[in-house]
């Protein structure tokens, strides 16, 4: 399964997806627990796997949308999610 499709077919990866595209693309970890409303457990691996798949990466503290997060992020904008 792509990347596109695995963001596609988890609601809380969209939701991190969506959100951080939202808010431009570049988000601390609190940040994004309090925008998507989950556990911290979940969070840590549900962005790990987002790492693992090249869809985020980490900069600095912070999570940051990689060009693939970017186009996973702008379908999510269109389809109104």
């Amino acid at each position: 399964m792509d990347p596109k499709d695995k963001v596609i077919s988890s609601e809380v990866k969209s939701k991190i997806v969506f959100v951080m595209k939202k808010e431009g693309g570049k988000l601390s970890f609190k940040d994004i627990k309090d925008l998507v409303g989950v556990s911290t457990d979940t969070l840590k691996l549900h962005l790990a796997d987002l790492i693992a798949d090249g869809v985020i990466r980490k900069c600095k503290g912070k999570y940051v949308l990689t060009d693939i997060g970017e186009e996973i992020g702008e379908l999510l904008l269109k389809r109104n999610y």
